[in-house]
């Protein structure tokens, strides 16, 4: 079985293998691994200290199926957060190369799970506010095709 819930699934632990080996600072300034949510950051205890940076949440948007004979496409916004306090303000580049190494990685790979292909459009952005130092943002706006619906019922048998 395909669907948009499986696909995050698997882009869920995709992403959390790929950025295994790698560690941002979190509000403590101590180096951790990246934090994976499915669709919204989990609610904060008030008893709770620890802030969720870094993170990349994995939001199901929309999907279409615009023929039976075509591939249902679901839009999946992948979307980090990292936090760096330095006064330089570059805390945007561990954005980019989140976003680069990810792309990079989809792209080259082609199919997740063996039955999710990404697909185009796929767009990416960063927030370019200085504002929010020292929280820094970006996404990207990926595009993924999944396996066609088999008919189950034959009416002529």
């Amino acid at each position: 079985m395909s669907t948009p819930y499986l696909l995050q699934v698997a882009l869920v632990e995709e992403i959390k293998a790929l950025f295994a080996d790698t560690r941002f600072k979190n509000t403590k300034g101590e180096e951790v691994a990246m934090n994976v949510y499915s669709q919204f950051v989990p609610g904060k205890r008030s008893d709770q200290e620890d802030d969720p940076f870094p993170y990349a949440i994995v939001r199901v948007q929309e999907g279409n199926l615009s023929a039976l004979t075509e591939p249902e496409t679901c839009n999946v916004l992948i979307f980090f957060g990292f936090w760096d306090d330095s006064l330089d303000f570059q805390g945007y580049k561990d954005v980019l190369n989140a976003i680069t190494r990810l792309k990079i990685h989809l792209f080259a790979k082609k199919i997740i799970d063996k039955r999710y292909r990404i697909s185009y459009p796929f767009d990416w952005a960063i927030d370019e506010d200085g504002k929010n130092h020292p929280y820094y943002f970006g996404g990207m706006q990926t595009t993924w095709e999944l396996p066609q619906v088999q008919q189950e019922v034959h009416f002529f048998d």
